[in-house]
């Protein structure tokens, strides 16, 4: 086994099922709300694959930019044939990015946000450069896999590597929108499997091969191969329904490993 085939991880069926749900989010986001340019930000993966996070933007027809994205795993949008929808960019200062004012249609991030030291600030540029959406995914500490993901950080001596967990309650993100002059129109929990989040061996696993010396994973990714060829199993597409059927308000906060809360900046006229 070569030194590459030591890096390879395969996105299991629990990271599958979040790619899943984000889809079903975006696609009715995108419809409901007419948004047609996208800019996630920053685009990196949180133990998982990144720059694959806003297919759903893209399978909805919306033209997405990427900042600072994962090169390798841009194949993504090339295997579902939405490459001419999206378009990247690197910005050394995430708080002040190039971009003019009110340059796009909606402004998001997948989880990793809770990563930068100042959130406030980065709100205060997603606003500015959102001429009518903010959209936020958070993973979820109102569930129990969460002591027990801080237990095996702390049994195992593992650094903790996955942000700010004050920013991981729903309540806390609502008020940040509002301080932040973002009026809050839709919240809610998604990914709601059943099962804690996470289960353990997986997040052991990375921690062991990946962060001590801080290297990437080589992903594989199989929703690419669930979308190209609509083959989703049927569990996904039951769960999924039910998922987004229930999504808003706080009902399956206990239940779920992610919630949502999208803004209207108050930027936008009519």
């Amino acid at each position: 086994m070569n030194m590459d085939d030591k890096r390879i991880e395969t996105e299991v069926f629990g990271v599958t099922y979040d790619r899943y749900v984000l889809i079903q989010l975006h696609g009715l986001i995108a419809g409901e709300l007419g948004v047609r340019t996208v800019v996630e930000t920053p685009s990196h993966g949180a133990k998982a694959a990144g720059s694959l996070y806003s297919i759903g933007f893209g399978l909805a027809g919306a033209d997405v930019t990427l900042v600072n994205p994962e090169p390798e795993m841009m194949y993504g949008w090339d295997e579902l044939n939405i490459r001419d929808r999206v378009t990247t960019v690197t910005e050394d200062n995430i708080y002040r990015t190039g971009f003019s004012d009110n340059t796009f249609d909606l402004a998001w991030n997948f989880v990793t946000w809770t990563e930068l030291s100042d959130p406030a600030a980065y709100l205060a540029e997603m606003k500015r450069i959102s001429k009518s959406y903010v959209l936020l995914v958070t993973c979820n500490n109102f569930q129990p896999g969460y002591p027990w993901h801080r237990l095996l950080h702390l049994l195992f001596g593992f650094p903790w590597t996955h942000g700010n967990v004050k920013y991981n309650h729903i309540t806390t993100v609502r008020k940040l929108f509002r301080r932040s002059g973002i009026d809050v129109i839709d919240y809610g929990a998604i990914d709601s499997p059943g099962w804690p989040d996470p289960s353990g061996p997986r997040d052991i696993r990375l921690h062991r091969r990946f962060t001590v010396p801080k290297e990437k994973p080589v992903w594989r990714v199989p929703i690419i191969d669930y979308v190209k060829n609509d083959s989703y199993p049927g569990w996904m597409k039951r769960l999924g329904k039910l998922d987004m059927k229930f999504r808003k308000g706080v009902v399956k906060l206990p239940i779920s490993h992610l919630f949502y809360v999208l803004g209207k900046t108050n930027d936008i006229n009519g």
